[in-house]
């Protein structure tokens, strides 16, 4: 029960600092905390830092799981069946070029992955009781590489769905 209890105020706090981000245009930003938040960050410390390290943990086998996914669909599915088609002389252009793609946003979604895992280890390593601004402020930095992530994953997953339009064109004759 006690661990339920700590569970729901990490999430309200976590939301409370999160629901005052204010949004700006690319290249605007206000990183200034509010009293309210900075004392939430300071009273809740250890509590939003014990989240953070388990997301830390979900997330490297996450990223794990999804690397090796997106690696075997570029060797074992994307590459062997376009190496077939040239050594048939069977040009498909859109093929190649999703191919292309879907192998610069693998590269870019580990690099991008590797530049979040690293933001959060330094937000995990901030004293917030001491630094809560600091901590404010590499929390959001984390935030945004965690969306950079998640763009990438979502761009990763077009990219597979596109295949399959693709395949099923080729295989149709159109």
């Amino acid at each position: 029960m006690k661990k339920l209890k700590v569970l729901v105020l990490m999430v309200m706090t976590l939301f409370l600092i999160f629901s005052s981000v204010k949004v700006f245009a690319e290249g605007e930003e206000d990183l200034q905390i509010t009293d309210a938040q900075r004392t939430t960050i300071i009273d809740h410390c250890d509590a939003m830092k014990d989240s953070l390290k388990n997301l830390q943990r979900t997330d490297s086998r996450t990223r794990v799981y999804l690397g090796r996914y997106f690696e075997t669909i570029l060797t074992n599915f994307i590459t062997p069946l376009n190496l077939r088609l040239v050594e048939n002389n069977i040009s498909d252009s859109a093929l190649l070029e999703n191919q292309t793609n879907f192998a610069e946003r693998r590269t870019r979604f580990v690099n991008d992955f590797i530049t979040y895992q690293q933001g959060l280890e330094e937000l995990v390593h901030v004293d917030c009781k001491s630094e809560p601004d600091r901590f404010y402020e590499k929390l959001q930095a984390t935030k945004d590489k965690r969306k950079i992530v998640n763009r990438d994953v979502m761009k990763l997953k077009g990219y597979t769905n596109e295949q399959v339009k693709l395949v099923e064109a080729l295989k149709n004759g159109q």
